[in-house]
This record gives C-alpha cells, structure tokens and sequence, in this order.
C-alpha cells in the first residue's frame, strides 16, 4: 500500500522477482494467493483482536494524544453484488449502497481506532462503543469531540456516566446567542488564521415529549451543560457549543470543536488520497467471470419437490382404493365424502407436480456465479475481510507517519513536508544486492534543498542498520546520486525499478 498498489488486482502491474526483493522475499506474492491467505484469516473473524491491539500498541508506544479524541463517521460507497442498506454520499447527494467507516483520531490527526458498520446503524449507540473502547484501552475517562450527529439529550445524560464530550449546540436560537452580553466575552482565540471571542453559560436543556415517548420513556431527560459560544471576529456570527467537562477552560473546549474540521475531516481526505478506503477485497469479479458456470441453484428444490409430490400421490391413491374397497364391502356416506376429498387432494397434488415439472424444464441447469451471488447478504466472512483491509491500510498510514517524524529534522520548510518527501520517496533509481545488503540508489534530485534533504535522510535511515522482513534478512542501505548520469554506470544486472 506504501508503494502505491491501491488493490489486491494491481499486483498483476508489478514484477514478483523483482518487487519481492523490496519485500524481503524471493518474490512477492500473486493475487491468488493473497486472496487464499486473507480469506483464511478473516474465517478465524479475528479483526476484533486485531484492530484492539493496534490501538493498544499505538497507546503503548505513546504515539496517540490521550488530551481529546475525534469522532466521526465517513459513508464508503460499495459497489460489489452484495445487498447493502443504503447510506446518503454527501459529496454526490445521493443514496447508495455501502457501509459507514468510524474513525477515532487524536488531536493530531492520528488514527487510532476504527469500526465499519452497515449505514443503517444510529451515530450514538457507536459513540458509546467508542467510549467504552477507549476505556477499555487505558482512557480512565476519555473527552469526546463529534458533530451533530451525536446530539441527544437523553444521549447526554447516559455518556456523562462515563466520558466528557463536546459538540455544537443544536436547537438555539440565533436571538438566544446575541442577547449574550459583550463583556462576558472575556477570552481570545485564534484557529488555522481566524480570530474568535469566547464566552460561556450554564443552561439547563430538555427533550421534547414527543422525543421521550418516542424512545419508551414518559418522562423528559434533562441536564445541565456548559454553553460555550464563539464569535468570528471577522463576520461577527456566534455558534455554540454544549458540553459537560466541567474544569476545562471555554477557549480550549472552542479550539477542540474548531480543529474538528481539520483534523479529523484532513485525516480522512489524506486516506480517501493516498490509500483506496473504497476498495473491497470481497470478490475478485474478474476471476468469479473467468470461472466456468455453476450448478442452478433452484433444481434441487425443484426435485426435492417432484420427489416429495410423487410420494403424496402415491399415498392418496393408496387411500383412495382402501376407500373403495371399504365401500363396496358397506356402502357409507362418510367412507363417500372422505373419498371424494382424497380424489381432490390428487388433483391438487398433480397440478403442483406438473407445474413444477414444467419450471424445473424451463430452469438452465447450469448458471453463471454472477448470478448467484448477485442479491445476496453480504456474508460475514466478506465484511470481515473489509476490516482486516482497513487494519492494513492504517498500518500503512501510520508507518508513512514515522517516517514523515524521521524526515521533519532533514528538511526546514515544514509546511512542505509530506509533498517533498513523497517526491523524495517516488524518485526513480536501481537496487543491486551485495551479499546480504540490498543497496537502493535513487536517481540525481535537480532541486538542492530537496537533494540534501534526500541525502540527510538517507544517512539518518542508514544508522538505523534496518532490515527487511523475510527469509532472506537482507540490510537496507540508502544513496541518492552524487551527480546527474551516475546510475547508468551501474553494471547491468541491477534491477530498476520505479520507486
């Protein structure tokens, strides 16, 4: 996934010889095979564990902020056989089959928990999940930031038991807003460039009856919360923000909601850029297509039913001549009626046979797998393998982010980071292996601060003596280019590669 190969199909773009020595390997792996392998595990249905642990360790390893974390649910269109509940895609303005993926981020933007859920399934009851994971993890009493989504007042009441929370005040009045006094705006604070002037209040919110009654409960919930308000210095509007904490100041409690938006959303929209959260390893229809035709499905039913009718009429007319032979051995009224509801009971049974008969003869006996498959319930083994995905995706993220921390002292600019290391990172070059070390020499970088750079990271990478995974425990070492023209002096059997 770092290396750019956005499925499990683009393999085929790839040459295993040569791209498995980048993995430690003799050659990487074709599709079919991780195809078998990831199927294997996601029938242990070990995501759980998996995706818990990782978190765990990023706790252990101090790489999380513990301060505040973002919560917030993003809709990924699905576009498999598979019948999903439909979600509503906020960027095309329409309903589409797919699930909702969860993110838990930190204030630095650094994902840290995620949970895939059909989109039929309510914000809240995933809110107090996340709560208890994050509880579960250590977080003795976790601050949540999440958006309107969450609000509810009953809602509120139930997770102030266990965690502290903030979110924007829904249901106040503009007016209720701008009766607030000037002089209770007593503090100042500036976010990604804007100005704003912070006040607070105590209000005393409750639900509707109708919300209650709604939810089983007679009587309203109500609460007490901070109102905390903000006013843009540059166009003078206020919005609110309710929450419970009750000792951190209303500056830091506005700065959590307004760097929602930037870290959480940016998060997201750097994983929709760099990885490909919308691909599902479920079914590889290129091979399902490839596949010869199956068995029908609906022709064992068929004959199953043919069987089953033939033995029911094989017993009515048993029942019809014990009748009969009753009857002429003593004429019987009954033994007359009951004779002529058996002969009714074969009509029926031999019109359900002959239909069959004819559906079973209209019915191909061979179908394509598309078909089959095409209307069904995405299985659990199929959703299981999504989230296993999706582990390895923000495995991959937060591996990219280690390196970004090594490559901040290499280079001054910091507003440029991430786009010159990707350019560091995507530079052409050879790997020629030297015994056990496998020596990855990049092309000659034009611009000089970003050539330094390259070659300061090189050097810090290189006192890290890093070693591959794999059998064949070959040792990294890194070098950009003296000058321009020098790898094509390299002898002949170096292996090029594209990155």
């Amino acid at each position: 996934m770092l290396w750019g190969i956005q499925s499990v199909e683009a393999l085929k773009l790839v040459n295993p010889s040569e791209f498995g020595l980048l993995l430690g390997r003799g050659r990487s792996p074709d599709k079919e095979t991780l195809r078998e392998r990831l199927t294997e595990l996601a029938q242990q249905h070990r995501s759980a564990d998996l995706i818990d642990g990782f978190a765990a360790r990023l706790l252990e390893l101090a790489r999380i902020d513990r301060e505040v974390f973002f919560i917030d649910g993003h809709f990924l269109p699905y576009y498999g056989l598979s019948v999903l509940a439909k979600g509503y895609h906020t960027v095309r303005r329409l309903a589409m089959k797919g699930n909702e993926l969860y993110l838990v981020s930190d204030l630095q933007g650094r994902p840290l928990w995620f949970c895939t859920e059909g989109a039929e399934i309510d914000f809240r009851p995933v809110i107090s999940s996340c709560a208890e994971k994050l509880i579960e993890l250590g977080i003795d009493r976790p601050t949540l930031v999440f958006d309107r989504g969450g609000y509810g007042i009953h809602f509120f009441h139930e997770l102030s038991a266990r965690a502290d929370f903030v979110t924007w005040a829904k249901y106040v009045a503009e007016s209720s807003l701008a009766a607030i006094p000037a002089p209770a705006f007593r503090e100042g604070l500036e976010v990604n460039g804007s100005s704003y002037l912070i006040a607070e209040e105590r209000r005393t919110v409750r639900e509707s009856i109708t919300t209650a009654r709604k939810e089983g409960r007679e009587v309203p919930t109500e609460m007490e919360l901070r109102l905390v308000v903000f006013e843009d210095q540059a166009s003078g509007a206020r919005i609110g923000i309710y929450t419970n904490h009750s000792s951190r100041p209303p500056s830091q409690i506005a700065s959590y909601m307004l760097q929602r938006w930037g870290k959480s959303e940016n998060l997201y929209k750097e994983l929709m850029e760099r990885f490909y959260l919308n691909y599902h390893p479920g079914y590889d229809i290129e091979v399902l297509e490839k596949q010869p035709l199956v068995d029908h499905p609906d022709i064992a039913l068929y004959q199953r039913a043919q069987k089953t009718l033939k033995g029911e009429l094989s017993q009515l007319r048993d029942a019809v001549e014990l009748t009969e032979a009753r009857i002429a051995k003593r004429p019987d009224k009954r033994l007359t009626k009951k004779k002529e509801a058996l002969l009714r009971e074969i009509d029926r049974a031999q019109t359900d046979l002959e239909e069959i008969t004819q559906k079973r003869k209209n019915t191909p006996e061979k179908i394509s797998i598309l078909e089959l498959l095409k209307g069904r319930p995405m299985s659990r083994c199929d959703l299981e393998k999504k989230k296993l995905y999706d582990l390895m995706q923000f495995l991959a993220y937060h591996a990219r982010e280690r390196l970004i921390e090594i490559f901040r002292d290499c280079y001054d600019d910091l507003r440029d980071i991430k786009p010159v290391l990707d350019r560091i990172t995507t530079t052409p070059g050879y790997v020629k292996l030297f015994g056990k070390t496998l020596v990855v020499l990049l092309d000659w970088i034009e611009d000089r601060n970003h050539r330094s750079a390259a070659q300061e990271l090189c050097r810090r990478l290189n006192q890290m003596a890093i070693r591959l995974p794999g059998s064949l425990g070959l040792r990294l070492y890194f070098r950009v280019s003296a000058f321009p023209g020098w790898t094509r002096a390299l002898p002949q059997d170096a292996v090029p590669v594209s990155s």
